[in-house]
């Protein structure tokens, strides 16, 4: 992570304003910016192959990002789906992705020409358990499962099926665990992939629907869920900004969270975003 000097002009801004009004500006403007990202997806992919590859990128973390974005490339959703079970999905990932080299248990006519090369994965730096071939065998059971209907439909029937117009602080996190309660992530990361990618994906699709209740609802979460875990980022902005603990229990929500992630990318060149 770049060393973090946060720019004047920000600062003065930041000064200038309450601070949590500020904090709730920049996790908005982060949201606009992931919005975007997901309108300019679905331009060039389907629904449920733009969410398996965003999710797929999710996977890599910060070393293997791309790695995981060019697996999803060549083993794309639609021909996971053929596969169904999880054991298959999972060697197939594997397979593919220059991690196996046996054949044995892969459909006759997959295509055992197409792979990535082992050593473009990288090891070093990274823990154990976020390893490329653990991150696939945890995953596949969720491809598995969501292939009935597809990945699109897996999420935004469970957004459906909680919504309430009764969101607070206190019933925020049960309703977001609900929806991401999944074979093959953990809380920790499915909260990441749900205000990383799910939560930008459907508010652009529930928008274009006209479905503005939900949209209302989406954002409600957005301002009510706690913060997630933090991570080297947010850790060394909240260093940064306030004096002591008390002042840097201001970030309160999932926005406020975001907010921090965004001055840090505006106050670097090049930030590096830990998060999806």
């Amino acid at each position: 992570m770049e060393s973090l000097e946060v720019k004047p002009y920000l600062l003065k801004e930041l000064y200038q304003k309450d601070i949590d009004t500020y904090l709730d500006q920049l996790g908005e403007k982060r949201l606009l910016n992931k919005k975007e990202r997901m309108r300019n997806l679905l331009k060039i992919a389907q629904p449920d192959e733009a969410l398996y590859r965003e999710i797929m990128l999710s996977l890599g973390y910060k070393k293997n990002k791309i790695q995981f974005q060019e697996l999803a490339m060549i083993l794309p959703y639609s021909e996971i789906c053929k596969f169904k079970d999880q054991e298959i999905i999972e060697k197939a990932l594997l397979y593919r992705g220059g991690l196996i080299n046996s054949k044995s248990g892969l459909p006759k006519d997959f295509d055992v020409s197409l792979k990535m090369k082992k050593n473009v994965w990288k090891y070093q730096g990274v823990r154990p358990p976020n390893f490329p071939e653990r991150r696939i065998k945890s995953i596949s059971g969720f491809f598995s499962e969501s292939c009935e209907n597809g990945i699109y439909e897996f999420f935004r029937q469970r957004i459906q099926e909680n919504f309430t117009s009764s969101l607070n602080k206190k019933n925020a996190s049960q309703i977001v665990n609900r929806i991401i309660s999944f074979k093959g992530i953990g809380q920790a990361r499915g909260l990441e992939i749900f205000f990383n990618i799910l939560l930008p994906f459907y508010k652009v699709i529930f928008e274009k629907d006209g479905q503005i209740e939900i949209v209302k609802f989406l954002d409600a979460l957005y301002d009510n869920h706690p913060p997630l875990a933090d991570n080297s980022i947010t850790k060394a902005m909240k260093k940064k900004l306030f004096k002591d603990k008390r002042e840097a229990d201001i970030v309160t929500s999932v926005k406020r969270y975001m907010g921090l992630i965004q001055l840090y990318n505006e106050s670097t060149k090049g930030g590096e975003d830990d998060n999806t």
